[in-house]
């Protein structure tokens, strides 16, 4: 006879359920700035991926280009070069090279030797900030004032060089002219103590909502099956959620940060590019909640459940070990095809592995209980090999 939960337990349990929904949330959102916004590596590979896009790197070039002539004297670099008679026109032709001069540097931006540069600048810069961010030495990033400055000046002497501009600084050039401002001192503070939180957040919560989840279905006396799908359905849900939040927040961010119309794509492809491990995850929960609701089916009593635990009865009583092979061969196929990013590391392939290699073994017994072995099969009569002969 199946126990009933008191109403007090009830309550109990399907509350844990919904603030562990909630703690998945923030976890998942902790583990995706931890793993994409912190980690040199995952930046390096995203930042070479927005490089290759077009509209990506059209905006790219415009913005490089601006910031050369606010560094650069262009005009007084040609008027050098130019005969006396041609000098009085070198404004003209520093207005002139400057629209030239942004498809020129898409042109080098599109080829390997810049991309690598890029590559190199972006772990550069973003070993530098993350080291300033967690209070180490700032390396190849300025902290001048208190302000965390990327300085792009490397780059625009490449670029001057293929463009044939001399480095001629302009005397009125402001004194951070080639540089992009990261973090201004008001907002350093609070981004080092933010780094802080996600490092222990992103490992205390992954371990919160495993222990809520398993708290609430112990606890969950007569009803663990059912709560099993409850957990989940929850699970699934997050995962939804991740998945509207990125599109729903993508587009008022990109809305907030461009005000014109031909400069929203660019904004939007980063957002997409630099959110892509977010949406493996979101993709992750929505297949690991599938999971468990399957699984909690699975030990139910509907006709299907019942039939499928039959039917493997006889293989889960006689060959344990045989079935949970067969599982450990499926599951390293699945790691290894990987279609969800991070389902490669360590310390997550083995608490999944560990799961999975739990809930099998219950599924087992339960079948082994619910259809024992039946008595011994009367032997069969022994064939004559051959008619003996009539008797005469």
């Amino acid at each position: 006879m199946v126990r009933e939960m008191s109403k007090r337990r009830t309550l109990a349990v399907y509350g844990l359920v919904v603030l562990t929904t909630l703690l998945l949330l923030v976890s998942s959102l902790t583990v995706w700035t931890k793993r994409q916004l912190l980690d040199t590596d995952a930046w390096t590979s995203s930042s070479t991926q927005i490089l290759a896009d077009p509209e990506v790197r059209l905006a790219l070039s415009n913005r490089l280009v601006d910031l050369l002539y606010q560094r650069v004297d262009v005009a007084g670099a040609l008027e050098q070069s130019l005969p006396p008679a041609a000098k009085g026109s070198a404004p003209a032709a520093a207005a002139a090279l400057q629209t030239a001069a942004v498809r020129v540097v898409d042109a080098f931006l599109s080829t390997a030797r810049a991309q690598r540069l890029w590559e190199n600048i972006n772990r550069r810069a973003h070993t530098a900030l993350v080291n300033v961010l967690e209070g180490k030495q700032a390396g190849a990033i300025s902290t001048a004032g208190g302000a965390v400055t990327l300085d792009l000046r490397p780059l625009l002497e490449r670029i001057q060089a293929r463009l044939g501009i001399a480095d001629k600084v302009r005397p009125n050039a402001p004194p951070d002219a080639g540089q992009i401002v990261l973090l201004r001192p008001d907002q350093l503070d609070a981004a080092q103590k933010t780094v802080q939180a996600v490092r222990v957040l992103s490992v205390f919560l992954a371990i919160a909502v495993l222990a809520l989840y398993a708290l609430a279905i112990f606890l969950a006396r007569g009803r663990r099956r059912l709560l099993l799908q409850v957990s989940g359905a929850s699970i699934l849900f997050a995962g939804l959620v991740l998945l509207a939040v990125r599109r729903l927040v993508g587009d008022a961010i990109v809305d907030a940060l461009v005000k014109t119309e031909a400069g929203k794509p660019p904004v939007h492809t980063i957002w997409l590019i630099e959110t892509a491990l977010l949406r493996d995850i979101a993709v992750g929960l929505v297949v690991y909640g599938l999971v468990a609701i399957i699984a909690g089916w699975l030990g139910g009593a509907s006709r299907p459940a019942v039939a499928i635990r039959r039917f493997l009865a006889p293989t889960f009583r006689q060959r344990p070990v045989l079935v949970h092979a067969v599982a450990a061969m499926i599951f390293l196929i699945i790691i290894a095809w990987g279609p969800i990013a991070g389902s490669r590391r360590l310390i997550g392939i083995v608490v999944l592995a560990a799961l999975i290699g739990f809930g099998l073994e219950v599924w087992r017994r339960q079948t082994v209980r619910e259809f024992p072995a039946g008595p011994a099969a009367p032997p069969e009569e022994p064939e004559f090999e051959a008619q003996k002969p009539a008797l005469t």
